[in-house]
Formats: C-alpha cells, structure tokens, sequence
C-alpha cells in the first residue's frame, strides 16, 4: 500500500500536474492530476488536496487488485537501434 505521493512543480496558471507514487521496491507509476481552480483564477487548495488523496485511494484500490503497473526509473525507454 502507497501512504505518499510526489506532486511536481506546478504554477497558478496550469491545468494539470504529474503525481508519482512509488511502491516498497522502488518503482513509480505517474499520473497527470487536473488541477481546480476557482472563478478568480486561483487553485482551489481544498478541493485540490481532496482530489490528491482521491487519487491515493484509488491507487491503492488498483493495487489490490492487480489492476496498476510500476515502472523501474532506472530501467531504459525508448526505440532501440539496430
């Protein structure tokens, strides 16, 4: 079970922002959060946050199930050359 969660940087003006979670061996799996905001333009902090720990539980709902991947952050992506 994930308890915590990474939020990347992100400004007033943005839509959304990437959420990492890492599970016990070290893997991450991402997730791009839309971020609220209120009639003037500013995040709505509270209703952000409760859809963070939204996003938590439902992590940890596709854990229990199978239903989630992890990636390794060390393993290489990409096109490989022949």
């Amino acid at each position: 079970m994930i308890s915590t969660y990474t939020v990347a940087e992100y400004n007033t003006e943005d839509t959304s922002v990437q959420v990492s979670y890492v599970n016990d061996e070290g893997f991450i799996h991402k997730r791009n959060i839309n971020i609220p905001h209120l009639e003037d333009g500013s995040i709505d902090e509270e209703y952000f946050h409760e859809i963070l720990e939204g996003q938590l539980r439902g992590v940890n709902n596709k854990i229990a199930v199978g239903a989630i991947s992890f990636t390794d952050p060390n393993a290489e992506v990409g096109i490989a050359s022949t």
